[in-house]
């Protein structure tokens, strides 16, 4: 059979490529217009209450940063021309090459270095920054994190020990062939996206028909943060892995569960919620048979999380479970206790956009996923549940619920909930409408170094 015959004889492929595509060129036709209507990102911060200017040009990867505060007063900027930005309260214009004053009542003074250096703001962790405006508007945050540690092995950046090994092991693989880590990762990514929603079509299949299928697929890759699966992060290749698992333990498929869920704890630490769906499944699954397979399932997976701790041991991390991260405003607290911390961010006022849609999405996943708990197989949903404990187990105190934006994707279960639901003409447009508007949002500020998750 030919690849052509396949791709006519089946739809899950067929459906899951062209949706893939249409995403793909419509985020990148999206994320040029950004660069051309606003070339120089400038965002005036608060950072531990040391006011910053931080700017960075989207087609040069040039990054600037100065304080705010010039004789006891603090400025507000905005964007004026190339390399040059303008205060609010006096309307002069400054250089963003030197930070001086070209015109204006200000004229002459030059802005003070900042509290936090520009690598701190743009963080690009020792990786080259990208010169095609393709490649380096999909270079932000974690994603130089990955290709840093694929480029030089951990060790080099204090806490890269917290990012899993076998994602920067691809891309090691990757740059090694193509000459760049970072177009790796991003092919790496892409591919996984594809081979996500294929298998993710067919799950869908083997639960709802056709019609629920391509709505949970469509509403996937609508979710505001969706754009994170095309970029160099991990987020389609553990959702990829995940599903496999889970497929495997449905079909009683031992060693391959075991062996997917080792892969799925070296890509991202939330892989350890499949221990709960796994344990699950070989508990209820009668007759008890292929006994080697089922212990064999449960070694590889304890045994990722053993080579794991080793790794971070070895790269110096003082503490294998780290209880308490000062460093990072981080700790380890219940996960009603992050809830609850968010809500009382929002509601003292200080806070930023990425908290409210953290704490929204967080609040609409558990209650579809309680609404909808026995509409699923008991294995999805006991992974959408233990996901939801272990990533809401750590507070960050800057962002509590910290990228839960971002880490929703890996819940599929709730994703067949609403293509199923999405039969009703008002859930539809509820999710459509929606989702469309927040992701230009939350893709732009990603384009502009905007932390969202």
């Amino acid at each position: 059979m030919t690849w052509m015959s396949i791709f006519l004889n089946d739809k899950a492929l067929r459906w899951s490529i062209g949706a893939f595509l249409i995403a793909r060129v419509a985020l990148t036709l999206w994320s040029l217009l950004v660069a051309v209507l606003l070339p120089t990102a400038v965002q005036n911060l608060d950072l531990s209450g040391a006011p910053v200017l931080a700017s960075f040009d989207l087609s040069t990867s040039a990054r600037y940063a100065y304080s705010r505060q010039v004789d006891g007063a603090v400025l507000t900027f905005r964007a004026s021309a190339p390399d040059a930005v303008t205060d609010a309260q006096t309307g002069s214009v400054w250089s963003l090459r030197d930070g001086r004053a070209v015109s204006g009542a200000y004229a002459g003074r030059t802005l003070d270095p900042p509290a936090y250096s520009v690598e701190e703001i743009f963080p690009y962790r020792g990786v080259a920054a990208e010169t095609n405006l393709l490649l380096a508007l999909w270079q932000r945050f974690d994603a130089n994190w990955y290709v840093a540690i694929a480029e030089r092995g951990y060790g080099s950046i204090d806490g890269d020990v917290h990012f899993p090994p076998l994602y920067p092991a691809l891309i090691r693989l990757g740059g090694a062939l193509l000459g760049n880590y970072f177009l790796a990762g991003l092919l790496i990514s892409n591919l996984a996206t594809i081979a996500m929603l294929v298998v993710f079509y067919h799950v869908a299949l083997d639960h709802f028909d056709a019609s629920v299928a391509a709505r949970a697929t469509a509403f996937l890759l609508i979710f505001p943060t969706a754009f994170f699966f095309f970029s160099a992060y991990t987020e389609s290749l553990f959702f990829l892995v995940a599903l496999l698992a889970l497929r495997a333990m449905e079909r009683r498929a031992w060693l391959w569960a075991g062996f997917w869920s080792f892969c799925a704890i070296l890509i991202r630490l939330q892989g350890i919620a499949l221990f709960v769906p796994l344990v699950y499944a070989l508990w209820t699954a009668y007759p008890i048979d292929k006994k080697f397979a089922r212990l064999v399932s449960l070694a590889l997976a304890a045994g990722a999380m053993g080579l794991y701790l080793f790794i971070r041991g070895v790269g110096g991390d003082a503490a294998l479970i780290p209880l308490a991260e000062p460093s990072l405003n981080a700790r380890l607290v219940s996960p009603w206790e992050n809830y609850f911390y968010a809500l009382q961010t929002l509601v003292s006022g200080h806070f930023i956009a990425a908290d409210v849609l953290n704490w929204a999405v967080t609040t609409i996943f558990i209650v579809l996923l309680v609404i909808g708990w026995r509409k699923l197989p008991m294995t999805y949903s006991l992974f959408a549940a233990a996901s939801l404990v272990v990533l809401t187990l750590r507070l960050v105190e800057t962002q509590p619920l910290n990228s839960m934006s971002r880490y929703a994707l890996t819940l599929f279960p709730v994703f067949l909930l609403l293509g199923k639901w999405g039969e009703n003409a008002w859930v539809q447009r509820a999710v459509i409408y929606s989702s469309f508007a927040l992701t230009l949002y939350a893709s732009a500020q990603f384009f502009l170094w905007g932390w969202i998750g």
